[in-house]
């Protein structure tokens, strides 16, 4: 009887602690924004936003990267990368000024 008591209290307390990290998850994560709204931000804002890669230019110890959703923007990575024109990308990142254009320095480059 007791162990029974002990399974349905440690059951509760795992169900409300899930549903408490969803909650949490919900209000703190990253909502997806417009490539509009991203050039709207100011400097040193972490962005969500997904769009189709128009342009890909690897250089040497980065890459640079034009998606295109409703509009363009510029998109920076200090690394590498495997991209094709036409892809569909998530991108998480830092949005800069850079020679009075916004453009976003990619933390995070998800294929779609």
């Amino acid at each position: 009887m007791r162990d029974s008591l002990l399974l349905r209290i440690a059951l509760a307390t795992s169900i409300i602690g899930l549903c408490a990290l969803g909650l949490i998850l919900e209000i703190t994560g990253l909502q997806e924004v417009s490539i509009s709204e991203a050039k709207d931000l100011g400097e040193d804002k972490t962005v969500r936003i997904t769009g189709v890669v128009e342009r890909v230019t690897n250089k040497d110890k980065f890459a640079i990267i034009n998606i295109m959703k409703e509009e363009k923007i510029t998109v920076v990575l200090f690394d590498n990368i495997n991209l094709s024109r036409g892809q569909r990308v998530e991108i998480i990142g830092k949005t800069k000024n850079y020679k009075g254009e916004k453009e976003v320095i990619a933390d995070e480059i998800i294929i779609k």
